[in-house]
């Protein structure tokens, strides 16, 4: 295997064929030394973090798959704490559906709104860059770039709405509340899909106001 990237919370290894295996680790992200799904930072290690967030993942992955919304899932291996998946084009953005206003949305606009106001899934996208402190960036400035083109960028926040909105209702019917959720997306042969994980490490949800972490949360994805 070659490895391709060595990040915060995942190491990527190109295994050929078109596939990749990623690689969950212990590593908690966050802001200022607090667990944060948003923070950019490495702020310490949970034991069980990793293995938790590849569990949640194929849950997910699969939940999506069973309401046709494109990943680039394959498989996991829970031995090797090890996601396989279609190799996909990169393209450096984030893109958070938000259906409350917390965490970098109200230190934003917080003299404009209140923390837990609805937002309606309102979906903003950043680029995915640590030393910039990950900067919104606009429809129009995404395709000057040259990462994609404004059809491509409508395309992609409806599939990342599709996405939240299919996760939010599976976990409301278990009684949860998805506050927010970061997704990055990706091309593979062409077709923009869901790319990276999808579990607690980038989604904020609450049990009766209250934080839901990945411990918790497979409680209820494996009930």
């Amino acid at each position: 295997m070659q490895l391709i990237h060595d990040g915060k919370t995942k190491t990527i290894y190109d295994l050929g064929e078109g596939k990749v295996r990623i690689i969950f680790k212990d590593d908690v992200t966050g802001t200022a030394g607090a667990i944060d799904p948003g923070g950019n930072e490495v702020v310490g290690k949970v034991e069980g973090k990793g293995l938790a967030a590849l569990k949640q993942s194929r849950y997910f992955f699969q939940l999506l798959a069973g309401h046709q919304v494109p990943t680039h899932y394959i498989a996991i291996d829970l031995g090797e704490r090890a996601l396989t998946a279609h190799k996909a084009t990169w393209l450096g953005l984030e893109f958070i559906v938000r259906f409350k206003a917390y965490g970098s949305f109200v230190r934003r606009y917080g003299r404009y709104i209140k923390e837990g106001a609805d937002l309606g899934g309102l979906v903003e996208i950043t680029l995915k860059d640590d030393e910039r402190g990950d900067p919104l960036i606009v429809d129009q400035a995404i395709a000057a770039l040259g990462i994609l083109s404004l059809e491509q960028v409508q395309e992609a926040k409806a599939l990342v709405r599709r996405a939240a909105e299919t996760i939010r209702a599976d976990l409301a019917a278990k009684g949860l509340d998805l506050l927010d959720i970061k997704f990055e997306c990706g091309l593979v042969d062409g077709k923009l899909v869901i790319i990276d994980d999808v579990s607690t490490d980038n989604m904020r949800v609450t049990k009766d106001g209250r934080p839901v972490g990945p411990g918790e949360m497979l409680q209820y994805i494996e009930a």
